[in-house]
């Protein structure tokens, strides 16, 4: 597939998804993303280790209050081609990354954007004109879609010399090794955010048995989720009688 097909399906499924997660259907994730990100690709295995392990690097981030955050899941895209175009996990992996801070600040151009269309609302419904109070509030989604649809169509446009510039870098060693090594720490601290939010000195046991189960009997992350979700049932079941 084109530079330009991957481009125009790619970004418009950033706006689509950015429409649908503010309407409370939570379809912008890193693993749905890298998924159709590696369909475009013709390599849906590398979208799918990329889309996980973004998931678990951006762990610990919610917009808590309306707060920024990185932006993993354009991120995701961006990783999800470079990787595929260069066959190097921890490249798309170092990539999305920055990409995905990068995008803090089309986050924070897209929220401000918003007061636009809510002042123009509130003019309309001061002079009781429900129709286009309606209308403008409704257009308010349109910031939130343009800023991640428009950097998405662009970088992936141009994406070609990013994957030069990721290619030259893999063709160093000390650089090669670095993004390797850089790879492989973001989902650390991704799992470390996430424990900073837990009380471990209350639920140290859950954390004792999982690692047991990881470590010694070599179980997957699906069947760990699966015994963590059965053990919390226990545990909530339990604290209700």
């Amino acid at each position: 597939m084109s530079n330009v097909m991957i481009a125009i399906i790619l970004g418009l499924w950033s706006g689509v998804s950015m429409v649908l997660n503010l309407s409370g259907v939570g379809v912008r994730t890193c693993l749905i993303t890298g998924l159709i990100a590696g369909a475009c690709c013709g390599d849906v295995n590398m979208g799918l280790q990329l889309g996980a392990t973004l998931t678990i690097a951006s762990m610990g981030f919610y917009t808590y209050g309306g707060a920024t955050i990185p932006d993993y899941i354009t991120g995701t895209i961006f990783g999800t081609v470079v990787g595929a175009k260069t066959g190097d996990l921890e490249s798309g992996v170092v990539i999305a990354s920055g990409i995905a801070l990068l995008m803090s600040e089309m986050d924070i151009l897209g929220r401000a954007s918003t007061t636009v269309f809510q002042h123009l609302g509130e003019g309309a419904l001061a002079k009781n004109d429900i129709k286009k109070f309606e209308i403008w509030t409704l257009c308010g989604v349109i910031p939130w879609t343009l800023s991640r649809m428009i950097p998405t169509v662009v970088g992936l446009l141009l994406i070609d010399n990013m994957v030069a510039i990721t290619n030259f870098a893999l063709s160093i060693e000390w650089i090669a090794n670095g993004l390797k090594v850089v790879g492989k720490v973001l989902p650390a601290v991704g799992f470390a955010l996430l424990l900073s939010y837990m009380d471990l000195g209350k639920y140290w046991p859950f954390f004792v048995i999982g690692f047991v189960l990881y470590a010694y009997c070599g179980m997957g992350t699906l069947a760990l989720a699966l015994v963590g979700a059965a053990a919390a049932s226990f545990y909530v079941q339990g604290g209700t009688k």
